[in-house]
């Protein structure tokens, strides 16, 4: 029965999407953008299906990549019957070679069915989507396909399994791996009670995390950030023992770790945990624990990662205090144009220009800053004219509004693909700039519908 559901066309269709989906939210701009996927799957046929339903669903958002398949000899496609090479499911000339074809930029995903499971050596494979039973050997050979490095720019790796428990996984790569065990399943609930605990031994305050988020976005200089953490670092080092001090760093480290992996799969919309992140990302390399190795210490010092993102910061355009929020404006009675929208669209591109402005001049010489500034301009009342996402939006609380509201976003700016390139690459390549966009346009459609119902 299980293979029957899983084998089944429309079944693959949606995994393909999730998957595709995935790719583009999280993967594709990894690796200096050009993360590739591996898909492995259970059979030629299903491959075959798998690549079928890529073909569509790629072409259906305009992506700007393309999925090879890849087995030997030739199958009767599942549909017409009709005998196949891979090289003629890729449109390939005859003997094309596969690794060579996916080694081009245009090409990111590769579909496989038992061919190239081992001894395939792609440093560009950042993830693997996996349907398909793994065991054994099996389970430890296909999954190491990840494993090759490519410094500096690779920095993790991923597997989304469509088949297989972290169970099974765990017990294919036992008998390999003595001591280093995989760990069960992330439980994205850790990340509230590690929260909770560091907020319980109360080193920082909300206000401190809040001020110092603020100062990091509107680039002030490292020895302001500095002071910023400066009452936390006191407070950690009089008011807690020892054990406390090694408690709390530890689970600081903890909820760095926990964040950064789950916000590549789940679309949190706590913007405490952001802030919280940041702050301790910076905070704890200045945290010292008497017992702390010297060695350590040095590494957690020289944060080079930190340092480039601070780095990358400096071109930004400095973040708002606060959200950038319409004031509610009575409307005119009269027959003319109400005053309320005119004001309403004033305060729009006044916080646009102060939000945006920069962030379209780094587009570069390529992009006509006045059509990309029309064009992101125009969004708002482009989805408050939806009637579906408004309506959504309408009988949603403020929480699953915004997720709604993002999705919506992030469906638009797809479709720009090919139309407003510039404005996709800085979205996609950008997170605070995609952040503070969609905060910008939630702002926008929760203050004006909320206006319109109180009407």
């Amino acid at each position: 029965m299980r293979s029957y559901v899983e084998a089944n066309e429309m079944a693959i269709r949606e995994k393909a999407r999730i998957m595709i989906d995935h790719f583009q939210q999280n993967v594709w701009h990894l690796i200096g953008r050009k993360a590739r996927a591996m898909v492995v799957t259970k059979s030629i046929e299903a491959a075959m299906k798998y690549k079928d339903a890529f073909d569509v669903y790629l072409k259906e958002i305009n992506a700007p990549y393309k999925a090879i398949v890849a087995f030997s000899g030739k199958k009767a496609h599942y549909s017409t019957g009709e005998e196949l090479t891979e090289d003629q499911m890729n449109q390939f000339a005859d003997n094309d070679d596969i690794p060579e074809q996916f080694e081009k930029d245009e090409y990111r995903f590769l579909i496989v069915a038992n061919k190239y499971q081992t001894g395939f050596d792609q440093p560009l494979l950042h993830t693997m989507y996996v349907d398909k039973e793994l065991t054994d050997v099996q389970a430890v050979q296909t999954l190491s396909r990840l494993n090759r490095s490519h410094k500096p720019l690779k920095k993790d790796t991923f597997v989304l399994d469509f088949y297989n428990s972290h169970q099974d996984i765990q017990e294919a790569f036992a008998p390999f791996y003595t001591t280093t065990m995989l760990s069960r399943e992330t439980d994205a609930n850790k990340l509230n009670d590690l929260q909770d605990e560091l907020d319980d031994k109360q080193v920082y305050s909300l206000e401190e995390v809040q001020r110092f988020f603020e100062g990091y976005y509107s680039e002030k200089d490292r020895h302001s950030l500095d002071s910023l953490l400066a009452t936390a670092e006191r407070v950690f080092e009089e008011d807690l023992n020892q054990d406390e001090q090694i408690d709390f760093k530890s689970k600081a480290k903890s909820f760095l770790r926990t964040y950064s992996y789950l916000s590549k799969l789940l679309p949190f919309n706590n913007h405490y945990w952001e802030m919280l992140w940041l702050y301790l990302k910076h905070l704890v390399p200045k945290l010292k624990v008497e017992d702390d190795e010297p060695d350590e210490n040095i590494l957690e010092v020289i944060d080079m990662e930190t340092y480039k993102i601070s780095k990358d910061q400096a071109s930004a355009i400095s973040l708002a205090a606060e959200p950038g929020e319409i004031d509610p404006i009575p409307v005119s009675m009269g027959g003319n144009k109400p005053v309320g929208e005119f004001d309403t669209l004033e305060n729009i591109i006044k916080t646009f220009n102060d939000r945006f402005g920069k962030d379209i001049a780094d587009m570069g010489e390529g992009v006509d800053a006045e059509e990309a500034k029309k064009a992101l301009m125009n969004l708002p009342e482009k989805l408050y004219e939806d009637d579906s996402t408004r309506k959504s939006i309408e009988n949603s609380d403020k929480q699953n509004a915004k997720i709604t509201s993002d999705k919506k976003v992030l469906d638009i700016m797809q479709s720009m693909i090919f139309t407003h390139t510039g404005i996709y690459k800085k979205f996609m390549d950008d997170p605070d700039f995609k952040n503070r966009y969609q905060e910008f346009i939630f702002d926008f459609l929760w203050d004006r519908i909320r206006r319109t119902d109180a009407r």
